[in-house]
């Protein structure tokens, strides 16, 4: 699975503070006080607590943000693009696809 570049460049390092599933859609709350937002097909049953972004990866639908501590979150977007938005703890826009 290919990686992310632009999304891995903007997210690693952040540690993950809360996921929280919401109807068709998972919000990721980062400790900087970041806010990730992902359009999902469904919402994962196991959903990990914390851990710090290494990497992400994405192929067509599916997403895996990779953790530095070996494991991997994996996500079924509802779209193969225009499905996450990331925002500072300001509100200001840092990613969208």
């Amino acid at each position: 699975m290919a990686r992310n570049q632009k999304l891995t460049g903007v997210i690693q390092g952040r540690t993950i503070a809360s996921l929280q599933p919401q109807d068709v859609q998972l919000q990721i709350t980062f400790t900087d006080g970041s806010k990730m937002t992902i359009r999902v097909s469904e919402i994962p049953q196991n959903l990990p607590t914390g851990g710090t972004v290494r990497a992400v990866r994405q192929s067509g639908t599916t997403l895996q943000l990779d953790m530095e501590d070996g494991s991997t979150l994996t996500l079924q977007t509802a779209e193969a693009t225009s499905c996450v938005l990331l925002r500072d703890k300001n509100g200001v826009l840092e990613y969208a696809d």
